[in-house]
């Protein structure tokens, strides 16, 4: 007698639609959903010759049960993917849905972490407020940024500041073997995204954060390709630390500080050449990637600048573009009082520009390292680097 049609059958489970092609988050190589391979589950198939020493065996499946888990050669059942050329872990909602790329920039120090962090503890909680909610497309993958979140929003005590990014090694990047060669790849964060009344997320977002090393003029090459993102970002957030430089303390009335400054105009022109290099531009040619710059630590300047914090841009049924507007001419303008080399940078390389006031911590932890941290418009610049495009609450702004 034939099972029964039931919802707990797996033969009676939808098809699942497929994207035609995707990336590699690590390594960019290009591919169909049937040339990724599965990452066995049986404890004696340890060991890979691309993936490591310690990594489990990957594999090209030829049995599979019924839900469409493959078996692994030793019969264990697997469900994990991986990348046929880095053999890093793919996250299987990257078959499923499409990717929306957004690279995270700055200069060593800029305080990235601290802001990422933040946003995306809003983000994953504030959909009301948002219109916008992303969730772990596979939590492992993303425990580097949990450890995080716990350090700055946990219950227990303890000091809050964040360790600095690596350059090297940890979480954050990976060693492989390829074609007989060591290479460096990053391990982005990868979320399922959903976006204001849908019932299931549309797309995932692939969120890259580099150490601000990386960034500076020689640090990426072909055994380092770790920004190689930038070349397929669909939105750069670029994080300006404006304590970090004189004209700009200057600008809103902070004290001067003893330590030489960070020319952030170059991480910015550097960053700048990368994504003409990697997308095959010509050397003076304008960019039409959306880039917002996130104005970070906003809570020791934005007061003294008179910059606009209060409405919350992203309110349901509210205009965010306008909203945006008045925070970001406000913003430019302190800009070109305390960095005009950095201004002109800017102009010089991106038609679309917004300038974003922002507080990953919302007080200073040098002086207390254990307050509760209290952000303020964290999560504006990665929200509105998500909704630039056709269908996104910001379309074509252009400030």
């Amino acid at each position: 007698m034939a099972a029964p049609a039931t919802a707990s059958n797996p033969l009676m489970h939808p098809v699942r639609d497929l994207v035609g092609r995707l990336h590699c988050p690590s390594c960019w190589h290009a591919m169909r959903p049937a040339d990724v391979l599965f990452i066995a589950e049986d404890p004696r198939l340890v060991g890979d010759p691309v993936a490591g020493a310690d990594e489990p065996l990957r594999f090209l499946p030829s049995r599979f049960d019924l839900t469409g888990a493959a078996i692994d050669p030793e019969g264990a059942r697997c469900t994990r993917l991986a990348c046929p050329r880095c053999r890093r872990e793919v996250p299987r909602p990257m078959l499923e849905l499409p990717a929306k790329i957004l690279s995270v920039v700055g200069a060593p120090g800029a305080g990235k972490s601290h802001l990422l962090a933040s946003a995306l503890w809003s983000m994953r909680r504030d959909l009301d407020r948002l219109g916008l909610q992303v969730m772990d497309a596979e939590p492992r993958l993303n425990a580097r940024l949990h450890a995080w979140e716990n350090r700055l929003f946990g219950s227990g005590g303890g000091a809050r500041r964040l360790e600095k990014t690596e350059t090297s090694g940890g979480a954050g990047y990976a060693s492989v073997r390829i074609e007989g060669r060591t290479e460096v790849v990053p391990a982005p964060f990868v979320f399922a995204l959903r976006r204001g009344q849908e019932p299931s997320p549309s797309s995932t977002l692939v969120l890259y954060d580099n150490a601000g090393e990386h960034f500076l003029p020689g640090a990426d090459d072909a055994l380092r390709p770790v920004t190689r993102h930038l070349g397929r970002s669909e939105a750069i957030v670029f994080v300006l630390d404006p304590t970090q430089d004189p004209g700009f303390r200057a600008a809103v009335g902070l004290p001067p500080v003893p330590q030489p400054p960070v020319r952030q105009d170059l991480v910015l022109a550097e960053m700048a050449a990368r994504v003409r290099h990697h997308r095959g531009r010509r050397s003076d040619e304008r960019l039409e990637v959306p880039l917002v710059i996130a104005m970070a630590k906003a809570d020791l300047w934005a007061t003294a600048a008179r910059v606009p914090m209060t409405a919350d841009p992203f309110a349901i049924g509210g205009d965010p573009g306008a909203a945006l507007r008045a925070s970001h001419v406000a913003c430019l303008e302190v800009v070109r009082r305390g960095s005009p080399e950095f201004a002109a940078a800017l102009a010089a390389a991106f038609d679309r520009v917004l300038v974003v006031p922002c507080s990953g911590l919302g007080r200073d932890l040098a002086h207390e390292p254990e307050a509760p941290v209290a952000p303020r418009w964290a999560a504006v610049p990665f929200v509105a680097a998500c909704e630039f495009g056709e269908e996104g609450r910001l379309g074509g702004f252009r400030p």
